[in-house]
């Protein structure tokens, strides 16, 4: 019985290593597109996972949610800050914190 327990919790802390693996390289090409979009610089190529916790989607299915933040730049001398939210792998909210102006033409 033991074993029956122990290989069920081997099987769901895999099953969320890869649930996590896939969402955070799908927030890092959501945030890769979204500056190539704003002509800005994705800065480190990469997403930081800054919080999960479980959610309902709109369907009232039971997904994790997760926040990822990551950092840009507009010229290259600048570090500003990105969020990207997904519930599952389906993108909930993205946010670049920059002015129009700062943006280059």
């Amino acid at each position: 019985m033991s074993e029956m327990i122990f290989l069920a919790s081997l099987l769901a802390l895999l099953y969320f290593w890869w649930s996590h693996t896939q969402s955070r390289e799908t927030a890092t090409k959501l945030a890769r597109t979204a500056c190539m979009r704003c002509r800005v610089q994705l800065l480190d190529e990469t997403v930081t996972l800054q919080k999960l916790r479980p959610s309902r989607s709109p369907k009232g299915h039971m997904s994790i949610a997760r926040w990822y933040s990551f950092e840009f730049s507009t010229s290259g001398n600048d570090r500003k800050s990105g969020m990207v939210s997904l519930l599952g792998n389906d993108l909930l909210q993205m946010h670049l914190q920059v002015d129009v102006e700062e943006l280059p033409d």
